[in-house]
């Protein structure tokens, strides 16, 4: 488990540890269930290793650590993420609410949102955190998913964390680091599909890569796509809300929305782990694809009116073209849970936005690498002085 805070990090495990006790609690001794359950936690060992996606130097480390402790990685979850949140439009919010409830919470557009911050390296502080610092990762440990498919004989799966909120609301040319973008946040996890769903391709299509490293020609590991739906965390709180106990008016609209019909809106963390969980689980070959799979596709998605997909896709005209799927936690109005799947349409605009991000990343990355190995020189020398 990588985190920034090592504390949270450690009442995590703890939570985690307690939960596969209390599951191995309820199965009948004596079964067959039970005794591989038993030797199952026996072997289960949770490590915490350090990692703050806001800095370049931190991943890197990580990285390094990693590839020190560990003979191969087979999946390799991106979860954290991040907003420059400013405060929350409590009378629009309430506005949409009552008019459009469904789309106040799965699009929610009173969210309000500050540009221009930066993080220490000089990027963009949500596009470093959500979108380059996952990317700075995944290159750093690569050797370790090729490592598991020598290994295992079977190909590693890279999960890239997305969002219903996911939108092309950001310049591709003037502010691809997305500090002048109003919704860095949308913008951010709408990349991280361009990019995930651009090392697919590559992966798929196999030969050698435009980027020398950069993807698996040979299928050696596979990207995917997720959502955890919409729940409540504790990103909810950069939002500022003075209102007292507001986490019960929430949960409250939330029991409404779900209720009504909305299959995105979940109750616990636990239920918006499940895509996430039933990606890195079930055999490759029952992952579903673009080509092979009944989705829902994006002209059948009743989009709100100020989201940019509004109006764009409808039954008259041609088709979307599909750019990848994601796949995303759901549940009924009971609160089953259940894994999903979405079409995420092609950027028409930008049809290259994916291949275009990649290289500006690529270079980025490389320029880093540049620069950790000039600083460790200079410390190589001053102790050799």
């Amino acid at each position: 488990m990588a985190c920034r805070d090592p504390k949270r990090a450690q009442d995590a495990r703890e939570k985690l540890y307690r939960l596969l006790d209390k599951h191995i609690s309820t199965l009948k001794k004596g079964t067959e269930d039970y005794a591989y359950a038993v030797a199952f936690r026996s072997s289960v060992r949770l490590d915490i290793e350090r990692l703050d996606l806001s800095s370049v130097r931190s991943v890197l480390d990580f990285g390094k650590a990693v590839t020190q402790k560990y003979e191969y990685i087979s999946h390799l979850i991106f979860n954290a993420g991040t907003a420059t949140y400013s405060h929350l439009d409590i009378l629009g919010f309430t506005y949409d609410l009552l008019i459009h409830p469904i789309d106040a919470i799965e699009h929610p557009r009173r969210n309000m949102q500050v540009n221009g911050v930066l993080t220490e390296d000089g990027l963009g502080y949500t596009w470093q955190c959500n979108v380059f610092g996952h990317y700075v990762l995944y290159r750093s440990v690569q050797p370790l998913l090729v490592a598991c498919a020598r290994k295992t004989n079977s190909p590693a799966r890279v999960i890239w964390m997305s969002s219903l909120d996911a939108e092309p609301t950001f310049d591709l040319k003037e502010d691809w680091q997305l500090t002048k973008t109003m919704h860095s946040y949308n913008a951010s996890k709408f990349q991280i599909e361009l990019i995930a769903a651009e090392l697919e391709r590559r992966t798929l299509e196999g030969g050698a890569p435009s980027i020398p490293g950069g993807s698996a020609p040979n299928g050696e590991f596979h990207h995917y796509i997720v959502s955890p739906g919409i729940t409540a965390t504790n990103m909810s709180t950069l939002l500022n809300i003075p209102i007292p106990g507001y986490r019960y008016l929430m949960l409250a609209a939330f029991y409404i929305v779900r209720f009504i019909g909305s299959p995105h809106v979940l109750m616990s963390l636990y239920s918006a782990a499940v895509a996430a969980v039933h990606l890195a689980l079930i055999p490759l070959l029952a992952i579903p694809t673009v080509h092979d799979t009944v989705h829902v596709p994006p002209e059948d998605i009743p989009w709100p009116s100020w989201h940019s997909y509004f109006g764009k896709f409808t039954r008259g005209a041609a088709p979307p073209r599909v750019l990848t799927l994601r796949f995303g936690a759901e549940n009924d109005r009971w609160g089953n849970d259940r894994p999903g799947v979405m079409a995420v349409p092609v950027w028409e605009e930008y049809l290259d936005a994916g291949e275009q991000l990649l290289e500006r990343f690529e270079r980025l990355y490389q320029a880093f690498l540049l620069k950790e190995v000039g600083a460790s020189a200079t410390v190589t020398n001053r102790h050799a002085e």
